[in-house]
């Protein structure tokens, strides 16, 4: 029994330490890439949540627009829309309301919705036309 353990012991098959290294290598290579590819992606997943947020928050705020009448629409502003529609603080809504000739009869109401993710500020900016009511 013990020239049994002895041969297998002597003969020349196992790891070397060369072999061990180059696994070890092989191993934090891929680890490094699929954790790369799973904090991309979970940038990406963020983005798309809070932009389709971002989304849904404009068009309430212009289906209101649309509602209230002409003159109220100048006494609107965006911190009044995000305590209407409990916006949350990451985001920041403005709106700009800007004469679209000489006459009073026409606006141009410009809504900006935009937030900051990873340093990285995301804005979404629609103009819409508010005509006075006859």
């Amino acid at each position: 029994m013990n020239r049994r353990i002895k041969t297998i012991v002597e003969s020349e098959k196992g790891f070397t330490m060369q072999d061990l290294l180059i696994a070890c290598f092989i191993i934090t290579l891929f680890v490094g890439i699929i954790t790369t590819m799973m904090s991309s992606t979970f940038k990406v997943n963020a983005k798309t949540k809070l932009t389709s947020q971002m989304t849904l928050y404009a068009v309430q705020i212009l289906e209101d627009i649309d509602k209230i009448s002409y003159d109220d629409v100048q006494m609107k502003t965006g911190e009044d829309y995000k305590r209407q529609f409990s916006i949350p603080e990451g985001y920041d809504v403005s709106l700009n309301i800007l004469d679209y000739g000489k006459q009073d009869v026409i606006k141009i109401i410009e809504l900006k919705i935009s937030y900051i993710l990873n340093g990285e500020t995301n804005d979404f900016t629609v103009k819409r036309l508010k005509i006075k009511e006859m």
